[in-house]
């Protein structure tokens, strides 16, 4: 039985409503959020009705005033209201070369044009998100002459994200920009299938000369008949292993310094006391045990990855999970190396104007100011983002956290392998 978990990512359906060859709609709305805005809607209605008696119950002696209760039950309802009868739209129009904008509750009723000719490019992003929300590859129509980008959807899927905005340089005729890697990639609309070999060749970047090979190396380089395998082992840095527990040591005396005192000199009794310490402790054991654990995790941390001139396949453990993926050569269509100052340049924040000052020698925000000392130096702890390999079903990062020499090494010795 394989232990490995295979890493693919199916490809979804068009989004896309094509009403003829020229004319292509995507639309937003409806399902789901229907359904999540249903209750709202519903309970809005239900509150609007108390102050007017319609519905009879048992008001209590302090029921609050009816103005704060019909505001109440008016959020309510709009919120659920915009949820389950919002629609809002994209439609493309060759033949009139406009693009229209709208919004509305079931029907239009807002629109927006702009001129099909003012888009220069489709552009694909990514974007984390956080905790409250899932990571998304933000897809946008962007031009010169545009005030601002037009955006198109933020699919959830990588695999999604790129079928969507492929579909729409196929349709524009335009190329697609993607700096989801955190490096800016841009692939004209004829050659959007191409493999990564076939470019290379195509374009004449298929050399066989590799830069200097870094004298100090964390990675193994074994060589086959058939191509290499790189043994990358657990992190070097045995830093790297502390800064969870550093923060979770940071959190407990925190909450010791801040609770114990107090509760210490209260007069409660002893037993409420004592099961308040003893939910304290375990607010404070619970992640410290978790961070030894991750700890210990990442030092058993490995990555094999296999390069021949038919697939290329990476398995790894990483915190004690275990994980393969393969991609066949013939449909790998990206892989990249992102610098760490390619990764600050796609930086984008609102009102920051981005300058081009070329290599000074000093890492750079966009807009030309050096990037602070903190993050620099947690940038350097963390090592490099590695190497970005993708097709249109899957991707797979590999030998992250590595020194930039040692990635820029690896990464010249893959392609050669891919290429030759």
């Amino acid at each position: 039985m394989n232990i490995f978990n295979q890493g693919a990512i199916g490809a979804k359906k068009s989004p896309f409503i094509y009403r003829d060859q020229a004319t292509l709609e995507i639309r937003s709305g409806g399902g789901c959020l229907s359904v999540f805005g249903l209750p709202f809607l519903l309970a809005g209605l239900f509150v609007l009705q108390l102050p007017l008696d319609l519905i009879p119950v048992n008001k209590p002696s302090d029921t609050p005033s009816s103005l704060f209760v019909i505001l109440f039950g008016a959020v309510f309802t709009l919120v659920g209201a915009l949820l389950v009868f919002g629609r809002a739209g994209i439609i493309l129009d060759r033949a009139r070369g406009r693009i229209v904008q709208w919004y509305g509750l079931l029907v239009p009723f807002k629109r927006t044009e702009y001129l099909m000719d003012a888009i220069d490019q489709v552009e694909m992003s990514f974007s984390s998100g956080d905790s409250d929300s899932p990571a998304t590859w933000p897809i946008k129509l962007s031009g010169g002459s545009m005030t601002k980008p037009l955006a198109v959807s933020q699919p959830t899927s990588f695999a999604g994200a790129r079928q969507l905005a492929e579909e729409l340089s196929r349709f524009l005729q335009k190329p697609l920009v993607d700096t989801s890697t955190g490096e800016r990639i841009i692939r004209d609309p004829g050659h959007l299938n191409e493999s990564y070999r076939d470019r290379m060749k195509r374009v004449d970047k298929a050399e066989g000369i590799l830069p200097p090979k870094p004298s100090t190396m964390r990675s193994q380089v074994e060589r086959t008949g058939e191509g290499l395998v790189i043994h990358i082992p657990e992190n070097t840095n045995k830093k790297i292993y502390y800064i969870p527990l550093a923060f979770s040591l940071i959190f407990a005396i925190g909450v010791t310094w801040f609770f114990m005192p107090p509760l210490l000199r209260s007069d409660l009794p002893d037993l409420i006391r004592y099961l308040i310490l003893g939910f304290l402790g375990l607010f404070i054991i619970v992640p410290l045990i978790s961070a030894i654990r991750t700890a210990h995790q990442m030092k058993k941390d490995f990555e094999r990855i296999t390069v021949t001139r038919a697939f290329l396949r990476v398995e790894a453990i990483r915190q004690g999970k275990k994980t393969m993926t393969e991609i066949p050569i013939d449909e790998l269509e990206d892989l990249v190396a992102p610098a760490r100052q390619e990764t600050i340049n796609i930086i984008e924040v609102s009102g920051m104007k981005k300058v081009k000052l070329g290599d000074t020698g000093t890492p750079r925000m966009p807009d030309g100011r050096p990037v602070p000392r903190l993050l620099s130096s947690l940038m350097k702890m963390a090592g490099s983002k590695g190497i970005i390999a993708r097709s249109d079903k899957t991707e797979v990062e590999l030998a992250a956290g590595l020194d930039e020499a040692e990635v820029a090494w690896l990464f010249a010795l893959i392609r050669k392998t891919i290429t030759e």
